[in-house]
């Protein structure tokens, strides 16, 4: 029985022992592909056509000469091809040098190592953001001393200022005074070097008593004006107001009413010129948010009261009064008497709180309080007299928070004040380091997680200063993290990004689903 015992044990330790030789035979050649790390690359941004994009994928544990290295891109210009990632090749080699000559957009590189002796590969990947040197930063809309209207850009990549920018691309500002700026993703229009269908980021600029020019934020050149904008001539006393993006559609609102077009490739024909309809339903103003993700909300100057637009199936269905809850029993406002002030929102716990300000002789300050719940109709939920002896009933500098805090800046005789829209109470603020001079302009500005400032402008004579703080508990951190000149007086200041993404949703801004692309 001993002998037969002992047998067992040394036929069962054989077979251990040749198990554990087999798996190291098998883990020294084919598996090694697991162990190529591939070091060195990270998300950047490049400007087009400006300088090549160099880089060194770094992978320890090999001999140079046991690998070899592959580079492709997608994404961008290169977004309908169906083929994977290895459709666009840009390089061979461990080192990558690649002229960086691609439309605006959003791109993936794809880094592909390959272990020669088993055939195996592994990838990694990082985004490449192509901007140009007006694609991605901050627009100031400004009047200049004569009356005109003019734009400064800022590039807060590499905190660079680009002075009297119509002056240099039209040769000269645009005549008139400055009434709007807004922006504008994915708008379809020709490309004048292909006569086909495309997409940029637009900026749009009304000025004078009814102008307006659409420019293309990839070099500034003019998508469309009043003369191109619509299919049909454009009436003589028609008055754009503004045009925003919403929901996989671009808003046109004027005097006339609303127009739409979209945003997706796959809604317009490689041939689509961009041109709009002409406007229907009630006509706009110049006060424009959005109320949730079914669309956006104004005050209609000629119907005298807030309008929403309606959608079915993704697509503008017209514009419907947004009128009282159905058992509202509290104050109400005299429309026929109400002189527009400003509209804000707010964004906090999942819920979008969207207000206007009205001023009415003899009475005071109303703010008109719309709570917007996703899948629900847009009621007024409460107005509210403001208490005259409040600094935001009076002010005439206002901004909303957009996100997080259900607050309101304001600025009146040159300080900064905070007001909650919960308690109906004001706190009193300040800047650190803020030039002297006198606050013309105030604003909160943000990209989803990358930053969000309290932007506030001060004029010194023609010269303004614009200093951009970040934000801490509702109010203003540190110092400026962003400091920039000009000349003239401004009057607004919008974000610009060249988003070319598929998924426009209601906030390529925010980055949540249900607050508006920006506060408009």
């Amino acid at each position: 029985m001993k002998r037969y015992i002992l047998f067992f044990c040394l036929s069962t330790l054989i077979c251990l022992n040749g198990c554990f030789q087999d798996d190291t035979t098998l883990a020294t050649d084919a598996s090694r592909v697991g162990e190529i790390n591939v070091q060195g690359l990270k998300d950047t941004s490049m400007i087009a056509y400006a300088q090549p994009l160099e880089l060194t994928a770094e992978v320890a544990g090999f001999a140079d000469d046991e690998l070899t290295y592959a580079w492709y891109i997608y994404g961008g210009q290169y977004s309908k091809n169906s083929e994977g990632y290895r459709s666009h090749s840009i390089g061979e080699g461990k080192k990558l040098s690649y002229p960086v000559e691609l439309k605006i957009g959003s791109y993936t590189v794809v880094c592909e190592v390959t272990h020669k002796a088993s055939g195996y590969f592994t990838t990694a990947t990082f985004n490449l953001n192509v901007t140009s040197d007006f694609s991605q930063g901050f627009y100031v809309l400004k009047e200049t001393a004569d009356g005109n209207t003019e734009l400064d850009f800022y590039n807060h990549l590499k905190k660079t200022t680009n002075n009297d920018l119509l002056a240099k691309v039209l040769e000269a500002p645009l005549a008139g005074e400055p009434r709007n700026l807004s922006t504008v993703f994915q708008k379809t229009h020709l490309d004048p070097a292909t006569a086909t269908s495309t997409h940029a980021t637009g900026l749009f600029v009304a000025h004078g008593d009814n102008g307006c020019v659409l420019f293309n934020t990839t070099d500034m050149s003019v998508m469309f004006d009043r003369t191109n904008l619509q299919y049909g001539e454009m009436e003589a006393d028609e008055v754009p107001y503004a045009m925003v993006t919403f929901n996989g559609s671009n808003y046109y609102l004027s005097n006339k009413g609303v127009a739409t077009d979209r945003c997706y490739d796959d809604w317009t024909s490689e041939y689509a010129t961009g041109q709009l309809s002409l406007p229907t339903e009630a006509g706009a103003s110049g006060l424009i948010q959005s109320y949730n993700l079914y669309g956006i909300s104004y005050w209609s100057q000629n119907e005298h009261c807030l309008m929403r637009t309606t959608t079915e199936y993704g697509a503008f269905a017209g514009c419907f009064k947004i009128d009282y809850e159905e058992d509202y029993t509290g104050l109400r406002i005299d429309w026929e008497k109400a002189i527009p002030v400003t509209s804000g929102w707010n964004y906090i716990d999942s819920e979008n709180t969207i207000w206007y300000m009205f001023d009415v002789p003899g009475e005071g300050r109303y703010m008109v309080i719309i709570k917007s719940v996703y899948g629900k109709k847009v009621k007024i939920e409460e107005v509210r007299l403001m208490d005259p002896a409040l600094h935001i009933a009076k002010a005439e500098i206002i901004a909303g928070r957009g996100k997080e805090n259900n607050v309101i800046y304001c600025i009146d005789d040159n300080r900064l004040y905070r007001y909650s829209v919960t308690e109906g109470s004001e706190t009193s603020l300040t800047f650190d380091e803020l030039p002297g001079g006198n606050i013309t302009y105030l604003s909160n500005l943000f990209y989803g997680e990358e930053f969000d400032f309290i932007v506030v402008g001060v004029q010194n004579g023609d010269k303004y200063t614009m200093a951009m703080y970040g934000i801490a508990g509702g109010q203003p951190a540190g110092t400026p993290v962003h400091t920039f000149t000009g000349t003239g007086e401004v009057k607004k200041v919008c974000y610009v990004i060249p988003y070319n993404g598929t998924g426009i949703n209601s906030s390529p801004f925010t980055r949540y689903p249900d607050p508006p692309t920006i506060p408009y």
